[in-house]
This record gives C-alpha cells, sequence and structure tokens, in this order.
C-alpha cells in the first residue's frame, strides 16, 4: 500500500478520535447538566414546600413575599437547567452523528486502499506472467 494511502488512513483514524473525543465531552456536558436539572428540581420541591409550611401555619405577607421570590428564582433555574439538558442532549446526538460519519468515511477509505493495492498486486502479477511468456517465447524463436 503506497504512503497516501497510508497518510489518508491516518487522517481518517485522526478525524475518528477527534469526533469520539467530541462525543464523549458532550456526554459528559450532557450528564452534567442532567444533575444540574435534578438538583434544580429538588430546590424548586423544597421550596415550593416551605411556602406551603408557612401558608398552613400562619401567613406572613413579608415572608409570603421572600418565598415567592425564591419561588419565582428556583423556577427560572430549572427552566434554564431543562434548556442546558435539551441543548446538551442535542449536542451529544450531534456529535454521535459525526463520529458514525467519520467511522463510515474511515470505512470508505479503507476499502478504496484495500481495493487499490489488490489492483497494484494484479497488475504486478500481469507484468510478470507477461514478462515470464516473453521469456519462453524468445527462447522459443531462439531454438
Amino acid at each position: 500500500m503506497g504512503r497516501a494511502w497510508r497518510a489518508l488512513r491516518t487522517i481518517a483514524a485522526l478525524r475518528i478520535d477527534r469526533a469520539q473525543a467530541e462525543h464523549r465531552r458532550t456526554s459528559l456536558t450532557e450528564r452534567d447538566a442532567e444533575r444540574a436539572l435534578a438538583a434544580a428540581d429538588t430546590d424548586l420541591v423544597e421550596a415550593a414546600d416551605a411556602w406551603q409550611r408557612q401558608m398552613a401555619e400562619r401567613f406572613d405577607p413579608a415572608l409570603g413575599a421572600a418565598y415567592a421570590e425564591v419561588l419565582t428564582r428556583r423556577a427560572d433555574a430549572l427552566a434554564a437547567a431543562t434548556a442546558a439538558h435539551r441543548a446538551a442532549g442535542r449536542d451529544t446526538e450531534a456529535a454521535a452523528e459525526t463520529a458514525r460519519r467519520e467511522q463510515a468515511r474511515a470505512d470508505a477509505v479503507t476499502t478504496q486502499a484495500d481495493a487499490a493495492a489488490r489492483l497494484t498486486r494484479r497488475h504486478a502479477d500481469e507484468r510478470a506472467l507477461m514478462a515470464i511468456a516473453d521469456r519462453a517465447a524468445l527462447a522459443w524463436v531462439r531454438r
């Protein structure tokens, strides 16, 4: 196999490695976003429980306003965490698709390189057979 095909295979392998590393990175980001989403959900539930306890025990307008503000901030944090989780999921899927495309490209390069090597061997075999036939014909003519 020629140097050019080896270089193409090396480049394809490097592209696969890069795509797989990107997929791993986005998978970790998605996992972190999932944890942040769970934490934000827990915080919101705790704040809602505190609000309900305050409402059941005694209603204090100043405390009620503070609880409402906390609930609003935690609901906003939950919405942001949900959006981040969805974006991370999309990024992970895109990185996985890129890794699949790079693998398909590497497979195509390998197939082409193997076909080129077979063709080169076949041509070399044909040239060798022609040389043998020419020598045999020349020997026959000389007799």
